[in-house]
């Protein structure tokens, strides 16, 4: 509320007179700067929480959201969307099933009345229907959805874009969810492959390639969880399985964790070496990356593992 206040000034005064044409059309267009810059604050208030999976603390924040928009676009509107979706998100982190829907059926009908609305709202919309349906056990219904969203993301960045690769991760989990677990490997075959390739391409970069926080954390949370899905059905010596804590160790690299990336690199390398052996290129790459890391870790050889 201390961050709403300021920008209320405009909304709660009222002109001391009537004014011209020229001056009330200026005082609207006052107050509907001030509620845009509230829809701003609200909805990324809103983010925030979500990201830190702090869900209940959403609601408010995307229900202010929806409200100011709602003052500003009227209903119905497309810009009205991104807080129907946060909402749903909100209320699907909290297992809400029945107001997930209510929400995601009212965005579903502004982007039904606006045909041109971008392909990523449209891709975000479908991938939460497919979480939906996921957890109301409706697999079928989730991957038709999931492969829309995966579409959609395609036509805007590219099948091959790692924003594209969260959604081949959702078929991956909505496969498994329905035991069919060589399907589901084969799309986190797809993930690594996609963000691999990424990270191979900053490898004389210092970030993640201009990626947001909360896209680099959702990484590592996907990666870590195909790692760790890997080493349960293929083992933990697989080459698989190497190449998922290998692509994980990069991220680590490019987000700034050098303790992280060593420890992760390093046990790359010894799967690489016991499945390709020594002289294989695929272990002198990762073996080379390893030796700039503990290059640039020192002492941070040891909590990796060391070789």
């Amino acid at each position: 509320m201390h961050k709403l206040c300021p920008l209320l000034g405009p909304l709660r005064s009222k002109p001391p007179i009537v004014g011209s044409e020229e001056e009330r059309a200026r005082r609207q267009n006052t107050v509907n700067v001030s509620l845009r810059a509230l829809v701003d604050l609200t909805k990324s208030q809103a983010i925030q929480f979500l990201e830190a999976k702090k869900f209940k603390l959403a609601i408010p924040g995307a229900l202010q959201a929806l409200k100011f928009a709602r003052d500003v676009y009227g209903d119905g509107h497309i810009e009205l969307v991104p807080s129907y979706v946060l909402l749903a998100e909100a209320h699907l982190g909290l297992s809400n099933l029945a107001q997930t829907e209510e929400y995601l059926s009212l965005a579903n009908y502004s982007v039904l009345k606006n045909p041109d609305c971008s392909n990523l709202i449209r891709s975000q919309l479908h991938r939460d229907f497919g979480k939906l349906y996921l957890l109301k056990g409706e697999h079928q219904t989730a991957l038709k959805h999931m492969a829309n969203g995966i579409y959609y993301s395609s036509l805007e960045l590219g099948p091959e874009h790692v924003d594209t690769a969260v959604g081949y991760y959702h078929c991956a989990s909505i496969f498994f969810e329905m035991r069919r677990v060589e399907q589901g490997l084969a799309f986190f075959d797809k993930v690594v492959d996609i963000w691999y390739k990424y990270l191979a391409t900053l490898q004389h970069k210092t970030d993640a390639g201009g990626l947001e926080p909360s896209q680099t954390t959702k990484a590592c949370e996907i990666l870590e969880k195909i790692y760790t899905t890997r080493k349960q059905y293929l083992g933990p010596e697989h080459i698989a399985t190497g190449e998922a804590i290998y692509t994980l160790g990069l991220l680590h690299l490019f987000m700034g964790s050098t303790a992280d990336a060593i420890q992760r690199v390093a046990e790359a390398g010894k799967i690489y070496d016991s499945q390709l052996g020594a002289d294989h290129p695929s272990t002198k790459d990762v073996q080379q990356v390893l030796q700039q890391l503990q290059a640039a870790g020192g002492v941070a050889v040891a909590a990796a593992g060391g070789t």
